[in-house]
């Protein structure tokens, strides 16, 4: 195996030197980079805490591929109107309508530093949308259906990816098989024609670690395959789904299959805000649905309804999408569950309400676990629910909300209010009530949790714009728990406070400071009953980060973070800095990325970070143990439309002999991982 590992970093190496001589070469057909979706310091707080709650790397990268579209085709801010302005994902309700209420009554606007003078924006806000927008002098377009067939933008993407150490599921014998029935390679092919908020259609193509590829199981070659085609804004027609598709509905407690955060630095985007068809186009292999879908409008009013027919493995909860090994491809494709849902819509000029429904059948019943905190969890064939959702804006004032209830007549719902108090001071107040026996398949409401059951609270926040180059951010969150949860076999509840400060003296320049305090209870680690009695965790943490963009093409950015989790009378501390450095060379189309990091987090906690990975990537680490990592990312801009992505990742252990656990552990004490991109535009 040392002889094998060996091999493989010799190739690695070969790999990287052939592919940088290969660059050299085609410098001369160069040219400029376009820029990519740039997150600042509370954007990656936000992704890190999702991936901290949900314990998993999201896999819809369908925001990043919109973004990357309204790159080349900016949205005309002159004619947008709000859901366009919604779709970007950036900008509060609050702040659409100030911006829209500015726009009629100062007339269009000439130029985009006029957004300085919109009440409630500031620099950092301009900053973030400034790739995305334009002030033009057009009129609204009427395409015709030759123009949306003709005016997109061709993408074809390649991802690859592998990890370098050997995990016991690929080890195998003379008279033992391997338990993967595939290579440690993952792909990722995907073909899409995108004309930004008028047609999609494309085909995408996933195989993950350990699958097979062209034999055995898979001699199909991929393991997942998904198609689409989405057509809107023609006549009539607001949207029409064919092929892979998700569903957003009201604040998420019936149906929200888009990627949604919960608390974080941004305190005031807790308003679930989309479209409510969107094309699916990304390599998750659950949260979508496949059928078809259609949405009509008729002066103010809209109808939307939508079927689907999907096969899933054995489970509504489990579905990770593997399928490395005989016991996995045993669950594959077992349960069939059929979808129906309809939407009903009616907006006026300041507010929105909605009427939404939507049936799950299932091809036999579902078995709910058996477990204590599973006791009200859902069983059957049939899971139905119906909803009601609101919104109103009235003289700086937003009121939203949502009211569900499934078909065994439990209810959840969600109330919110926005505040504009003054120019610079917004606050928020939020309210969600969810009972414990509340049935949702693809919900994805606000909350301490990601799905809205056995929960109730209420959280306040405020945003306070000291001057035009300092922020404060803050909230508070009481939450209680009325039946068992995971990890807690007893009623509880918690509290959540965070407070964040935003400094930006120039537009090179941002300084983050972050506090957040949590208390919640959970299970006791001795085991003295079939319930052991719930403990006290407190949990503390505080980040410090720094960017600084230098006149010469370089970025640097730092972070240290301080954590201190205190349980049953133990104290444990955590400790993470990294500093890295992103430089963007004037002469060659060459973008050079490294990161350093060092980290030390205890036993039962992980600490998260963000990298700047390869475009429509997620490059979350979860850092566990006490240890070191290492990140490199090369990019480089081949010729007009051609763009390629090299990153390395090595990760080292301090005092551990192996990593991982099950069919994933790796003997020694690092893993490292090396992923490659190309992505031509036509």
């Amino acid at each position: 195996m040392a002889i094998k590992a060996a091999a493989m970093r010799v190739l690695v190496v070969m790999v990287i030197k052939v592919a940088l001589l290969f660059l050299l070469l085609l410098h001369k057909n160069s040219c400029a980079q376009q820029p990519e979706p740039d997150l600042n310091a509370v954007a990656e707080s936000q992704l890190e805490g999702y991936t901290a709650n949900t314990d998993q790397i999201p896999e819809d990268d369908g925001h990043w591929q919109q973004l990357q579209g309204y790159m080349r085709r900016k949205i005309d801010l002159n004619t947008a109107d709000a859901t366009i302005l919604q779709s970007l994902g950036i900008l509060s309700p609050l702040q659409i309508r100030q911006f829209l209420a500015y726009r009629q009554q100062l007339g269009k606007l000439v130029s985009l530093y006029e957004l300085q003078a919109v009440p409630g924006w500031d620099e950092q806000l301009i900053s973030s949308i400034l790739p995305y927008v334009r002030a033009g002098n057009d009129l609204e377009p009427q395409h015709t259906l030759k123009d949306y067939l003709k005016k997109g933008d061709h993408t074809l993407l390649f991802r690859y990816g592998r990890q370098l150490e050997t995990s016991r599921g690929y080890l195998h014998t003379d008279t033992t098989p391997a338990h993967y029935l595939g290579s440690p390679d993952r792909l990722l092919l995907r073909y899409r024609y995108n004309f930004p908020r008028y047609i999609s259609w494309g085909v995408v193509m996933e195989k993950d670690a350990g699958e097979a590829f062209f034999r055995g199981a898979q001699r199909g070659g991929f393991d997942f395959y998904s198609v689409h085609l989405f057509v809107k804004q023609y006549k009539c027609i607001r949207a029409l789904a064919l092929g892979d598709f998700t569903v957003n509905m009201g604040q998420g407690l019936l149906n929200w299959q888009s990627l949604a955060f919960g608390k974080g630095a941004a305190i005031m985007q807790v308003e679930r805000e989309g479209e409510l068809l969107k094309p699916y186009a990304s390599a998750g292999e659950y949260n979508f649905y496949r059928g078809a879908g259609l949405t009509l409008a008729l002066g103010k009013w809209e109808g939307t309804a939508f079927v689907s027919s999907r096969m899933l493995d054995g489970s509504t909860t489990e579905n990770s999408g593997y399928h490395r090994s005989l016991t996995e491809l045993a669950k594959r494709h077992t349960l069939e569950q059929f979808t129906t849902g309809c939407n009903l819509t009616i907006k006026g000029r300041d507010w929105k309400a909605g009427l939404n429904m939507i049936q799950h059948q299932f091809s036999r019943p579902v078995q709910k676990g058996g477990t204590p905190y599973q006791l009200f969890a859902f069983e059957g064939k049939t899971l139905t629910g119906v909803s009601a959702d609101y919104e109103v804006s009235w003289n700086g004032l937003h009121f939203f909300g949502e009211g569900a209830m499934s078909g065994n007549g439990k209810t959840a719902c969600i109330g919110g209010l926005l505040a504009s108090v003054t120019a610079n001071v917004d606050m928020v107040l939020l309210y969600r009530n969810y009972n414990r026996a509340y049935h949702s398949l693809y919900a994805d409401a606000w909350g301490e949790f990601y799905r809205p059951v056995n929960e109730n609270g209420i959280y306040t926040g405020i945003s306070l714009k000291v001057n035009s180059h300092l922020k404060i951010n803050a909230y508070a969150d009481q939450f209680r728990f009325p039946w068992l949860q995971y990890r807690s076999s007893a009623p509880g509840g918690g509290r959540d406070l965070l407070a964040a400060l935003t400094y930006t003296p120039d537009k090179q320049t941002e300084v983050f400071l972050r506090y957040n305090y949590t208390v919640k209870q959970q299970d006791g680690k001795e085991d003295v009953s079939f319930l052991p009695p719930p403990v006290q965790v407190d949990h503390q943490s505080w980040r410090l980060q720094v960017k600084l963009a230098t006149k010469k093409g370089m970025t640097l950015k730092n972070r240290v973070e301080l954590s201190r989790r205190r349980e049953e009378g133990r104290m444990q501390r955590g400790f993470l800095l990294f500093q890295e450095v992103l430089y963007q060379c004037a002469r060659w189309p060459l973008q050079l990325y490294i990161r350093y990091t060092v980290f030390t987090a205890g036993e039962a906690e992980s600490m998260y970070t963000v990298t700047s990975g390869m475009l429509y990537e997620y490059g979350v680490s979860r850092l566990s143990g006490e240890g070191q990592q290492y990140q490199c990312r090369i990019r480089w801009k081949f010729r007009k439309g051609l763009i390629g992505w090299i990153r390395y990742q090595q990760t080292v252990y301090a005092q551990v002999t192996s990593i991982g656990s099950g069919w994933d552990e790796v003997k020694g004490h690092k893993t490292g991982f090396i992923y490659c991109q190309l992505q031509y535009l036509f």
